[in-house]
C-alpha cells in the first residue's frame, strides 16, 4: 500500500476510532452568555429567600432528591441574581455531583459533567481579561494564567468535571486522543496552588495529587509526589473525608498497599459527615463509596 493510501485509509477511519475513544467537545460557556455573568459579576438586588433557601438545600443535600432540588432553585433564581458568578459555580458544583454520586449511566454522567462544566466556564468568563484571552482562541488552560482568586471555586469544580468527564466517560482510545484536557487540568491546578493552596479544605493539592496518579508512566506518572499533596490535603484540613477517601481510592490501589487502604477507608467510615470538614453533601458520596470499595477489595488487590 502506498504511503498516499495508508493516509487516506487512516483519514477514513479516524471518525469511527473518535467515536469508539469518545470525545470531549461541548460548547464553551461564555460562548452565547453575556459579558459579566461570571464570578466578578454583582448585579442588582439583594439574596433575598430565594438564595437562602437554595444555599439551605445545597448545604443539606445528602441524598438525589434535595440536590435536585437544590438545582432547580439555584437555575430559577440565576437571572435575578446579585452575584450570578457565585450561583454559576454553584450550579457547576451540584451538577458534577450529581454525575459522580447518582448518575448510573455512562450517558446520564456526560450530561451532567458538561452541564457542570459550562456553568464554571461561564463564572470563569466574568473575568475580563480571561474571555478576551478565550475568545481570542487560546486554551482554557492557558488564559487561566488571568484567573484570581475571585475565580478559584469554578476553577477548581472545572478541573473536577474535566477529569471526571475524562476518566468516567471516555474509552482508553478516548484517552490517548483528548490528553490534552489532562494538560489543560494541570495548567488550572498550578494555577490554584499559586492563588490559594488551602482553598476548599485541601481539596486543590488533592486535585493535583489524583492527576500525577492518573497519568501514564510514560507521561510522568509520580506516585511520590501524589503521597506528598495528599498529605498535604490531610494537614489542611483534618477531618475532611475527601484526602484519605482520595488517597486509599487512587493512590492506595496503585501501589497495592491494602492495609493503608483499609485503614484510610474504615476512618472516612468512623466520621460523623455533618461535622467533617468537607461538606455533607460530598461527604454522604464518600462514606458510600467507601463501603463499596471495601466490599470490593479482593478484586482491587
Amino acid at each position: 500500500m502506498t504511503v498516499l493510501c495508508r493516509s487516506l485509509a487512516l483519514l477514513a477511519v479516524l471518525p469511527l476510532l473518535v467515536a469508539l475513544g469518545g470525545c470531549m467537545s461541548w460548547t464553551p460557556g461564555w460562548e452565547g452568555s453575556p459579558s459579566g455573568t461570571g464570578a466578578a459579576a454583582v448585579g442588582g438586588g439583594t439574596p433575598g429567600p430565594a438564595l437562602e433557601r437554595a444555599e439551605a438545600l445545597f448545604e443539606s443535600a445528602g441524598d438525589i432528591v434535595r440536590l435536585r432540588q437544590a438545582i432547580r432553585e439555584y437555575e430559577t433564581l440565576l437571572p435575578s441574581a446579585p452575584d450570578p458568578g457565585a450561583v454559576l459555580a454553584r450550579l457547576s458544583e451540584a451538577h458534577i455531583l450529581f454525575g459522580a454520586a447518582y448518575a448510573d449511566d455512562k450517558n446520564a454522567k456526560a450530561h451532567a459533567y458538561i452541564s457542570g462544566i459550562r456553568y464554571a466556564e461561564r463564572a470563569m468568563a466574568g473575568n475580563p481579561a480571561f474571555r478576551r484571552r478565550v475568545e481570542g482562541g487560546e486554551s482554557l488552560g492557558d488564559a487561566s494564567a488571568e484567573l484570581g482568586r475571585a475565580e478559584i471555586r469554578p476553577m477548581l469544580f472545572w478541573v473536577t468535571g474535566v477529569s471526571y468527564y475524562y476518566k468516567e466517560c471516555l474509552g482508553g482510545l478516548g484517552h490517548l486522543l483528548q490528553f490534552r484536557w489532562m494538560l489543560r487540568t494541570r495548567q488550572v491546578m498550578e494555577r490554584m496552588m499559586e492563588l490559594d493552596p488551602a482553598y476548599e479544605h485541601g481539596a486543590v493539592p488533592f486535585s493535583l495529587a489524583i492527576y500525577f496518579i492518573g497519568l501514564p508512566a510514560s507521561a510522568g506518572r509520580d506516585l511520590e509526589r501524589s503521597a506528598e499533596l495528599l498529605a498535604q490535603s490531610v494537614a489542611e484540613a483534618p477531618t475532611s473525608l475527601l484526602a484519605r477517601w482520595g488517597r486509599a481510592k487512587y493512590l492506595h490501589v496503585r501501589t497495592g498497599d491494602r492495609s493503608a487502604f483499609r485503614e484510610d477507608l474504615e476512618w472516612v467510615l468512623a466520621q460523623d459527615p455533618a461535622r467533617a470538614e468537607s461538606p455533607l453533601r460530598w461527604n454522604v458520596y464518600f462514606q458510600r463509596d467507601a463501603r463499596d470499595l471495601l466490599d470490593r477489595i479482593g478484586s482491587l488487590f
